[in-house]
């Protein structure tokens, strides 16, 4: 017998047992596709396969017996491996790391009681050392005190790394956020505070002092220099340049933000038409906020793309035997090409393709977050970055 067919023939007869005995457990439960693409089959002989679900799908397990299990998804049935999913709670929107690990919070946070904003809270001061017990997006159950509840995952860091450079985020302060990159200098002599309350331990800077704006919310300022991120007073603030319009043909951000050396590369260098460009100009605005030295997953991922374990090793090297500094938004975009044109080629070809439209521009959004950055929650991150590319970037003059 070819050792080849071995697997399917043992999973087809764990089928056949199965349907006989299924469903195994009294009620049902959720659960999420924890590997890239995980195959369903019929419940009946000879069990053909019914199709792929991929990576973050959410499905109802109806019951289980050793290694498979009767699923249900947008009203269908189907029988798939338990090993290629993974719990999923309501109530505790997590999913198991083991071990759990202990994590730094890197500002002023909240402890919440359920894992929404809107639930009972304990303040956190920066510094606290919290026992991560589980992750899912951006929601971290932890122990802290002895008490168990909810923490925003990004204002946590791995002991005595660099904090992660975030957009402002107040915790349940429904202000507005306006986000992007400019080059901003000081007023006068101030302070640079590391929390966005404006108090607490701060630095002084002075009169002329260059800075990158990265966000705003209220009159508070979110500013980066040399890789360090704090706030301060947005009226303590001036725009360093006078030239704030977009400049270069066709490119609708403002001259020296990062957003418009991308998009200018995305046009140039890589050939992509508007559409396209702006599909992939809005998922870097969302997994790093245009920030070359933005840190992610607890100092995992790196980057503009937040380029992840493995990928991020890759960004270090092709940088290093290329004489150049990974932690540059000019290096950063070289891997870019590099990477996609090579280990992505099928994703290139694909926003080589797409029609120069609005739809084009959600398309390209879709697309690209889906198979290039591949979050968690794979399909809504999709849809809300092709949404921001068709009606956000789409439209700017």
């Amino acid at each position: 017998m070819n050792t080849m067919r071995k697997p399917l023939l043992l999973l087809i007869l764990l089928l056949a047992l199965l349907a006989t005995i299924l469903p195994a457990q009294a009620e049902s439960f959720q659960a999420v596709v924890a590997v890239d693409s995980m195959k369903v089959y019929s419940q009946k002989a000879p069990y053909p396969c019914l199709g792929e679900l991929p990576r973050g799908t959410e499905v109802t397990v109806k019951g289980y017996n050793g290694s498979v299990a009767l699923i249900s998804v947008g009203g269908k049935s189907g029988l798939a491996q338990v090993s290629d999913m993974t719990l999923a709670s309501q109530s505790a929107p997590a999913q198991t790391e083991t071990p759990s690990r202990t994590m730094t919070t890197n500002r002023d946070t909240r402890l919440y009681r359920k894992a929404k904003k809107s639930s009972k809270y304990a303040k956190v001061s920066a510094g606290a050392s919290v026992e991560v017990l589980a992750v899912k997006d951006q929601c971290a159950k932890v122990s802290y005190n002895g008490k168990v509840g909810y923490m925003v995952y990004s204002h946590l860091d791995e002991p005595g790394s660099t904090p992660a450079a975030e957009p402002i985020d107040t915790a349940a302060d429904d202000t507005p956020v306006q986000t992007g990159s400019a080059p901003v200098a000081a007023k006068t002599l101030t302070r640079v505070y590391a929390s966005a309350s404006l108090t607490g331990e701060s630095i002084a800077v002075n009169k002329g002092s260059k800075m990158t704006l990265l966000a705003i919310r209220g009159d508070v300022a979110m500013v980066e220099k040399n890789g360090a991120i704090g706030y301060m007073s947005l009226s303590d603030l001036e725009h360093s340049t006078a030239q704030t319009a977009s400049a270069g043909k066709g490119n609708p951000f403002p001259a020296d933000s990062n957003e418009h050396v991308i998009y200018a590369f995305m046009v140039g260098e890589m050939g992509y038409n508007r559409a396209a460009a702006m599909g992939v100009v809005a998922n870097i605005k969302f997994e790093s906020g245009y920030r070359p030295v933005c840190n992610g997953d607890g100092g995992t991922s790196y980057g503009i793309c937040q380029w992840h374990a493995g990928r991020k090793t890759n960004l270090i090297n092709y940088c290093t035997e290329n004489s150049l500094d990974y932690t540059t938004l000019e290096a950063q975009l070289k891997f870019f090409k590099y990477e996609i044109t090579t280990r992505y080629s099928g994703v290139h070809a694909y926003l080589k393709g797409v029609e120069n439209s609005a739809d084009g521009a959600y398309d390209a959004g879709y697309y690209f977050c889906f198979n290039y950055e591949a979050p968690a929650a794979r399909t809504s991150q999709s849809t809300k970055r092709g949404t921001y590319a068709k009606d956000t970037l789409w439209p700017m003059k």
